[in-house]
Parts: structure tokens; C-alpha cells; sequence
């Protein structure tokens, strides 16, 4: 064992406890630290941009549960079919997974933009000029931009996750139900819904735990802007440690981000150990 637990000394808890020092300093990365304590994780609290960034991570979060997990499980139930074609949507509809977030965020950036972006064009192509709008550069749709495309990219992925569980449903029960006069939507939420449950957690609970880690799509499409409305905790962390050379507030910031992700998993997975209790 002595190897495995020196390499987990090495490359997790020592740069887990090295964090938690800086967290405590006064540090810009070239000079040595300077501690001061609880002085960062008082300006973490009183900063209103930061508490702010959680506020637009949580809407994120739940928009994302909404265009990612829903719509995804929606479309694993409607192309759950061997015919022909369906084959080819299923791998049209996961496609955009091969995009890196970065990527997908230029692509859409280029798409969005008020003056030549091809939405706006197409608007303005049709006669609905007054539809056309600065999607990232205003406060009012500049988050929710960021939520269609966040689903735009990720709910194939769920799609894939429920599609592998709803093959794994024996055909049997479906048609002992049509027989009992049972409708489609009647067998959606009382055989597939309850024998999904556990996939609907481990879905709900990468989507929420991947939302607070969300970086690289905001920094792509507006990194935190118009006027900080789209501002999330990695984005102000990076902010704060690599732009303004505060590497000690940085840091505790991140401990704060880490703390409360461990937190919100541990609440989550205890709640979904509890509906199972109740329900066997």
C-alpha cells in the first residue's frame, strides 16, 4: 500500500493542505506569504460580486437541470426505437459532445453576436428585426444564452444515459400495461420514471456538481460580463487570483467553492439514500 499512499500524499492532500494555508495569507504568487488569518473569508463574505457569482451559478443550475437532464430523458423516450433512422438522430443529437465547452463557446459567440451573428441575421432576413437582440451583452439574456447552449451541448450526453437504462427495461412490462389500457404518458410515469429513479439522481447530481465547477462556456461566450450578470464563482476566482494577483483570496475562494460542492453532494446523496429507504 506504501506507493498508492504516497502518490495520494504527493499529488491530493499536500496540495489539499497547501490551499488551505494560502487561503489564510496575504500572497500575489512572487513574493512570500503574509498571513492574515480570517481576513480573505471576511472579504469573501462581503463581497457582493461573489455572492452575486452563486446566485447566477444556482439559476444556471436549474436551467441546466431543465434543458440538459429533462430534455435529454424526454429525447432518450422518443428515439427509444430500432427503427430506421433513429439510429442516426440518436448520434446527430449526441454530436455537439465532440465539441470542447471552449469551442462550443466561440461557435456560439460568432452565432449570438449582435451585429453579424447568424441568429440576428436570420431575424432580420425574416422581417422580425425587432426580435434581434444583443443576446450576450445584456444583463436580461445573456445567463439564459448560456443555459440553451450549455443544453445544447450536454443533453445528448443525458440522452445517452437514459437511452442505455431504458434498454435495459424489459419490453413485457410496456405490454402488459397496453394491455391493461395503459397510455403512453400513464406507462411513462409510473414504469419509466420510477425504474429510471436511480439514473435521474447520478444525472441530476453531475449536472448540479458540474454547474458549480462551470468555467470555460461563461469565460468563451461573456467571461462573467455584461456588468459582472453572468459572473459565477470560477470565473471571479480566476479574476481575483491571475488578474489581480490576489492568489491568497484566490485561494480562499476556492475553499469556499469546495466546501460548499462537498456539502450540497453529501445533502443530495443522503436525500436519494433516503427515497430509497422509503421506498423498498
Amino acid at each position: 500500500m506504501a506507493p498508492a499512499i504516497l502518490l495520494f500524499g504527493a499529488f491530493v492532500l499536500l496540495p489539499l493542505a497547501s490551499a488551505v494555508y494560502y487561503a489564510f495569507t496575504s500572497w500575489n504568487g512572487f513574493t512570500a506569504p503574509e498571513w492574515v488569518g480570517l481576513a480573505n473569508f471576511r472579504r469573501a463574505f462581503a463581497d457582493t460580486v461573489h455572492l452575486m457569482s452563486y446566485v447566477h451559478v444556482v439559476i444556471y443550475i436549474v436551467g441546466t437541470l431543465v434543458v440538459e437532464v429533462a430534455f435529454g430523458l424526454a429525447m432518450a423516450v422518443l428515439l427509444n426505437s430500432r427503427r430506421r433512422g433513429f439510429g442516426v438522430m440518436r448520434g446527430m443529437f449526441f454530436s455537439p459532445m465532440v465539441l470542447s465547452m471552449t469551442a462550443a463557446g466561440v461557435l456560439w459567440a460568432f452565432v449570438l453576436d449582435y451585429r453579424t451573428g447568424l441568429l440576428n441575421s436570420a431575424l432580420r432576413f425574416v422581417g422580425f428585426d425587432s426580435l434581434a437582440q444583443p443576446w450576450l451583452s445584456q444583463s436580461s439574456t445573456a445567463l439564459a444564452a448560456i443555459v440553451f447552449v450549455s443544453g445544447w451541448r450536454f443533453a445528448g450526453f443525458y440522452m445517452i444515459i437514459f437511452f442505455t437504462a431504458l434498454r435495459r427495461i424489459p419490453t413485457n412490462i410496456y405490454e402488459a400495461a397496453t394491455l391493461d389500457g395503459a397510455s403512453p404518458i400513464r406507462q411513462f410515469f409510473s414504469i419509466t420514471l420510477p425504474l429510471l429513479k436511480q439514473n435521474v439522481f447520478v444525472c441530476v447530481l453531475l449536472a448540479v456538481t458540474g454547474g458549480f465547477a462551470g468555467f470555460d462556456l461563461f469565460f468563451a461566450m461573456t467571461n462573467g460580463g455584461p456588468f459582472n450578470s453572468t459572473e459565477v464563482p470560477a470565473t471571479w476566482i480566476i479574476k481575483q487570483a491571475f488578474d489581480q494577483n490576489q492568489l491568497g483570496y484566490g485561494t480562499a475562494l476556492t475553499v469556499i467553492l469546495a466546501v460548499v460542492v462537498v456539502g450540497v453532494s453529501l445533502v443530495y446523496l443522503r436525500f436519494s439514500e433516503r427515497s430509497n429507504v422509503v421506498r423498498y
